[in-house]
């Protein structure tokens, strides 16, 4: 019987063509796997459910839940050794409490044989806690007014006639809401990914009735009252050494003429002083040309993922490009998950798992004061050297070994292409292995992406981008969201002067300075 395919007498010949034959199953293997996983595959990159203990914000409730409340082991120090202490973790620290004294009624003490009421011998207490919904409150200013002194002298002063005390200084001029009502409604969306259709609902059940739409336009005014602070955060983030960049896509509804695409928000993590700095602007596009725009004016070293728009900047001289870690890693990830067995991929990953437990015992060092600055470079370095060296050398070995149109050798060839960039974070002391500073700066925006879908307009877009900013680098400085802006709404509009907009960004206030006197 005709075999259907000639085939060569060579036997090499006969063996490339297997080899060839089996990296092209492999890879349409690897393809239906990946498709698969895709839809139907988990997506966190743990290896082990047990270990997926970051980024739980969705189930957390029901991983967690056990019909009981656990008791908390804390840590007591004694003599000889730390004991474990068995309790409940406070709830909070410094709330308002209410007793409630529950007494028997007369006729229940009573003794069943004399009569004689019994003596009270002590209490017992127990504790729970009472969340009282949103009050909603109509203050009413009233300004009172002077007239004419009527003496002789007031006539001919010159003096304004009628005289009136001030009213509230405020953020939004004419708005029906105060300020810290205002912070309210930004805290709501911005911080807490509530969209304002939602919100609309939540008034109206307490009995105020305000439309989305004025909602919307009060977080417009908002962002263009800050737009001073913004200005003074995007000169202040070109000024630092270090930049880590990253950017998430958002769809906007209204972009001029065209039917409604996919826009890009930018983001981008720097530092003034050691503090951090959190930048999101919108574009309508990933175009490198953008990424310029925002770099104009930085130098140093600037830490972002693999892709194509940043690459052209390596030609700067002002400017060093950095590679991450954690996306070489994702790649090799990826392989294991689709093949469904570790294999050289594992080898990988164990080995970007050095360079993370390195940098870990490196960093505690030098937050315990065990080492100073000078001493954590050339210790980071001194260590990190080997472990790049066993890498370099282990993936050379697979690009030759490997077929390059698998998941593995993509991986390879990705890691190989970032691998100088990626290694040059031991080189700063705000360099970290991995872009992971960005990607959770970036990770609020996200949460509220899915809860409304989409931005109105370019505008509102840009005005987003700006209330980001503000909160996620007051967070970052270790503000709590809402408070921090309630006090800058209710001081922003004192200011007179550029020093006095300047002292109230995040990175330049301290959250003891403003919360000790009743905020």
């Amino acid at each position: 019987m005709e075999s259907a395919v000639a085939l060569p007498d060579d036997v090499e010949l006969l063996k490339r063509m297997v080899i060839e034959l089996q990296n092209k199953l492999l890879w349409t293997e690897e393809k239906l796997r990946a498709w698969e996983l895709r839809y139907f595959g988990r997506k966190s990159e743990k290896q082990k459910a047990e270990d997926d203990k970051q980024n739980r914000l969705f189930d957390e409730a029901e991983l967690n839940a056990t019909g009981r409340e656990e008791p908390v082991i804390e840590k007591v120090p004694v003599a000889a050794h730390a004991r474990k202490k068995r309790g409940r973790k406070p709830k909070a620290e410094t709330l308002p409490v209410k007793e409630v004294i529950h007494e028997l009624h007369d006729e229940e003490r009573a003794c069943p044989c004399c009569g004689k009421a019994r003596p009270e011998i002590g209490e017992e207490r127990t504790s729970e806690y009472e969340v009282i919904p949103a009050q909603v409150i109509k203050i009413v200013h009233i300004r009172k007014k002077y007239g004419s002194c009527s003496c002789e002298a007031f006539e001919k002063s010159g003096q304004t006639p009628v005289i009136s005390a001030a009213g509230p200084a405020k953020l939004v001029k004419g708005s029906d809401f105060s300020n810290r009502t205002i912070a309210f409604f930004i805290t709501a969306k911005y911080n807490d990914a509530l969209p304002f259709y939602r919100m609309e609902k939540i008034l109206n059940r307490s009995g105020l009735v305000v439309p989305r739409a004025t909602l919307s336009n009060l977080a417009i005014s908002a962002g263009r009252a800050i737009g001073d602070l913004i200005e003074m955060m995007n000169r202040d983030i070109v000024q630092s050494p270090v930049m880590v960049m990253d950017e998430t896509t958002v769809q906007v509804l209204k972009q001029g003429e065209g039917p409604p695409g996919k826009s890009y928000m930018w983001a981008a993590v720097g530092y003034r002083n050691g503090k951090p700095i959190h930048r999101f602007a919108y574009h309508k596009n990933r175009s490198g040309s953008f990424a310029d725009t925002l770099l104009e004016g930085f130098s140093g070293y600037l830490q972002s993922d693999g892709y194509s728009g940043y690459t052209h900047l390596e030609g700067r001289r002002d400017i060093t490009r950095v590679g991450c870690f954690a996306h070489i890693r994702r790649k090799f990830v990826d392989s294991i998950k689709v093949t469904g067995q570790p294999g050289k991929a594992q080898e990988a990953v164990d080995l970007i798992g050095k360079i993370y437990h390195t940098e870990k015992e490196c960093r505690a060092l030098l937050e315990k004061g065990s080492m100073n600055e000078e001493e954590f470079l050339s210790t980071r370095k001194e260590r990190m050297a080997p472990i790049f060296t066993e890498f370099r050398s282990w993936l050379m070995a697979r690009s030759y070994d490997t077929a390059p149109q698998t998941l593995l050798g993509k991986a390879v060839a990705y890691a190989q292409s970032q691998f100088d960039a990626a290694i040059r974070f031991v080189d700063h002391i705000l360099l970290q292995p991995d872009t992971n500073i960005v990607e959770n700066a970036i990770r609020p925006f996200v949460v509220g992406r899915k809860n409304w879908l989409f931005s109105g307009s370019p505008h509102g877009a840009h005005v987003s981008a700006g209330l980001y900013s503000l909160i996620e680098t007051a967070k970052a400085n270790g503000h709590e969201p809402y408070t921090y802006l309630a006090y800058l709404f209710d001081q922003l509009p004192l200011c007179r002067t550029e020093s006095e907009r300047e002292a109230l960004l995040p990175y330049n206030l301290s959250p003891s300075s403003y919360t000790a006197n009743g905020m």
